[in-house]
């Protein structure tokens, strides 16, 4: 009876007991949990893509010139596919009639037309079919998705946002994403995903370079929901255009919605490159050469001050002016670019990396 006793009392003790806390896994650098104010955005997003997000500081003036061609492009193609579907509804209707009995001009007298006429009229209705089926295929979701396209397309992007100094880019990986194993989040940098996919995507000159609307190919569309949510938030003063830095955005299963702040890895490379331009006037300064360092400051500022933004040919062309400046001052501009431990992080010469 003792034991019985004794045993009931372990039991009900170690019921007692709290159970230890299942382990709950580390976020996976460089990764950290998105602040709040992200909250609402991030509930619009596919948990299935990968999101990359950066403000587009191009003038509103180049994005509503860039913008205008594909509008342009468009339209005429709508108008070039209108004009052919009233032409070719009626020629259809007739042959659909004539094929189901009616006597008109596409009805084929089997009886008393020779072979080669029959090949003829044959190989001709063969070649409208395929073309038109052709256009219907490949030509028409083109207007389509610029015009109407689901859920948000780019003309309604542009309807609800406009064209603004400051603008949200939303990207979103395509197909490739589908087959990646739900463990790639936790993989270095230096994993495939990161270097041919990724960081490409995120490099600061090539995020510069470019105006939100051309950086769609094959690895990475816009998202045009996204953008339309993005600037909702801000002009309902949810949130502001400095909550959109650049970032990465990732879901996991464990986590949940995941952000890579990048932004701050470029604030890193600015001070840095600040050091560059200390180091670099320095150089100039002791080499009798200070005038020199100024007229290089006017330079670059001119020329990235022209409507465009600083494009890479703006930048090759403001390396060739930098090297004919200095040259005709006596100053090697390479030489001194290694002396500070490279030219490429200074204004303008980007283009040299």
């Amino acid at each position: 009876m003792a034991k019985s006793t004794s045993k009931r009392t372990a039991k009900s003790t170690a019921t007692l007991m709290p159970s230890k806390p299942t382990p709950v896994s580390e976020i996976p650098a460089p990764y950290s949990a998105p602040p709040p104010v992200l909250k609402p955005f991030l509930a619009g997003l596919d948990a299935a893509h990968i999101y990359i997000v950066h403000i587009d500081n191009h003038p509103w003036t180049f994005k509503r010139r860039i913008f205008a061609v594909p509008v342009l492009m468009n339209v005429v193609l709508a108008l070039l596919l209108l004009w052919r579907a009233l032409v070719a509804l009626p020629l259809y209707t007739t042959i659909l009639l004539a094929t189901l009995g009616q006597k008109n001009d596409a009805k084929v007298d089997y009886e008393h037309t020779g072979w080669a006429t029959l090949s003829r009229i044959a190989v001709g209705r063969g070649a409208m079919f395929f073309c038109d089926w052709a256009l219907v295929r490949f030509l028409v979701p083109w207007p389509v998705e610029f015009f109407v396209g689901a859920p948000a397309s780019p003309t309604a992007w542009r309807w609800e946002v406009g064209f603004r100094d400051q603008e949200v880019v939303v990207r979103k990986s395509r197909g490739w994403d589908r087959g990646l194993p739900g463990t790639w989040i936790e993989e270095d940098t230096s994993g495939p995903v990161y270097q041919e996919r990724i960081l490409p995507a995120i490099d600061r000159g090539w995020v510069q370079a470019k105006t939100g609307y051309l950086m769609m190919d094959k690895n990475w569309d816009l998202d045009f929901q996204g953008m339309i949510s993005a600037h909702a938030l801000i002009s309902q003063g949810k949130a502001s255009v400095s909550d959109f830095q650049k970032m990465v955005i990732v879901h996991s299963e464990a986590h949940g919605w995941l952000v890579w702040p990048v932004y701050k890895l470029d604030e890193g490379g600015h001070e840095e490159n600040r050091k560059k331009i200390v180091a670099f006037k320095d150089r100039l300064t002791a080499m009798g050469k200070e005038n020199l360092f100024f007229r290089w400051i006017e330079l670059i500022q001119y020329e990235t001050s022209q409507p465009g933004g600083f494009t890479p040919e703006r930048q090759a062309k403001a390396m060739a002016k930098a090297k004919e400046l200095f040259d005709s001052q006596g100053v090697d501009l390479d030489k001194l670019g290694r002396e500070i431990g490279g030219i490429e992080a200074l204004p303008g010469m980007e283009i040299s990396r």
